[in-house]
């Protein structure tokens, strides 16, 4: 009963406080509001977008034809002339000053001994030069891969049934030349896509979720700077029993915010979290458990509860910024660096419920992050060992 004495008075202690109130449950949804209206326009729509066709130069060796293997077929079949205009360069510096003028949007270069090393099974590669058009670069790289992965299939040929085989192999590919390997169609045809108020409201529960683990962080340090830890501690209960019934109180009023987030989102503004509520449950009380650690490692390690304060936040934006919380960010290395924090696999975990994915994908999320929370878990415990919740 002790307790269950000391957590039902950190609920009563949070619910009666009007600026924890504020904080919890009103900001989250004012935010969302703010951020999916705001940014709306920066998410899929649903509608296929209508791609220009990209200017693209071919810089083909000096006394080589290098269009064999069915390139000049390749580059004249509807699917392809409808999205590329290839164009013959003299050379590479050329090309670049083309690129650099705008007059083209992207170029290849070919390597000399093309043919000679594809017939030899030597691997097949060009040299892309890209231009300024994200979109067009990518449609264009995506379309000479296609064709290289054929002509790749006749290297594969040379390497196994040897040098002598690949001609023939070689006359198959010109003589299927009429495919481009190239299929046009629509990704959003079978597929949903989320909008930006469920990406909002599911970036915005996870960082206000971190956000509570501030709450047990004040109530701990208020214990000591106000010295009533004192009088607790004269009373027949143990500082452990104290310590754990601020977290589980905290951790209640916590998971009722996610609740209030959840279904006040889901009302107001339409948002649908998806047919799975045990996947997203086990995800808010994981996130949950994550940052009631943080917040209980850089507590009992600070010196103060400002310093603590400071480094919880800072902490916490960190990720959500890496993990687009804020705004997706389509840079390779931030995306490597998001997956070592709570806020990315708490994220696309909601997103697939979100879209109705297939339980073993949003199960490796939830798994994943249950390895965050239990790694944190271990911070915490070590760290209350070496510190303890007492007087310095």
């Amino acid at each position: 009963m002790k307790l269950w004495t000391i957590l039902w008075f950190e609920i009563r202690k949070l619910i009666r406080a009007r600026v924890v109130l504020l904080n919890l449950f009103l900001l989250p949804l004012l935010l969302i509001f703010i951020l999916g209206n705001a940014l709306s326009a920066v998410f899929d729509s649903g509608e296929d977008i209508k791609l220009d066709k990209s200017i693209v130069t071919l810089v083909k060796p000096a006394g080589e034809a290098a269009g064999d293997f069915g390139l000049q077929e390749f580059l004249d079949s509807p699917e392809i002339k409808s999205s590329i205009e290839a164009r013959s360069g003299v050379s590479r510096e050329q090309a670049e000053a083309d690129l650099r003028s705008g007059e083209i949007d992207f170029a290849v270069v070919i390597p000399e001994g093309f043919e000679a090393n594809v017939n030899m099974g030597q691997p097949a590669h060009w040299e892309y030069i890209l231009g300024k058009d994200h979109l067009k670069n990518h449609v264009a790289t995506m379309t000479f891969d296609a064709y290289l992965d054929e002509v790749n299939r006749i290297q594969a040929s040379a390497i196994v049934l040897g040098p002598e085989k690949a001609i023939p192999a070689q006359a198959g590919a010109e003589n299927n030349a009429a495919f481009s390997y190239v299929e046009n169609a629509s990704l959003n045809e079978k597929g949903d896509s989320y909008s930006a108020f469920q990406y909002y409201a599911a970036s915005m529960l996870i960082m206000f979720l971190l956000y509570s683990g501030l709450m047990v962080n004040e109530s701990l340090n208020s214990e000591i700077e106000g010295k009533t830890l004192y009088r607790l501690g004269s009373m027949p209960i143990s500082p452990l029993q104290i310590f754990v019934g601020k977290i589980f109180g905290n951790s209640i009023v916590t998971l009722l915010q996610a609740a209030v987030i959840i279904f006040g989102t889901s009302w107001l503004y339409g948002v649908k979290w998806g047919a799975h509520p045990g996947y997203l449950l086990a995800i808010c009380v994981l996130v949950v458990l994550c940052s009631m650690m943080l917040a209980v490692t850089v507590s009992l390690l600070s010196k103060s509860q400002t310093t603590a304060n400071a480094i919880v936040q800072f902490i916490i934006i960190l990720m959500t910024f890496l993990s687009g919380g804020f705004q997706p960010i389509p840079v390779d290395l931030i995306q490597k660096l998001s997956e070592g924090t709570v806020n990315h696999w708490a994220l696309q975990g909601i997103l697939r419920i979100m879209l109705d994915a297939a339980p073993s994908e949003i199960l490796h999320h939830i798994l994943m992050l249950s390895i965050v929370g239990g790694v944190l878990l271990l911070i915490g415990m070590i760290s209350y060992r070496k510190a303890g919740y007492q007087y310095e």
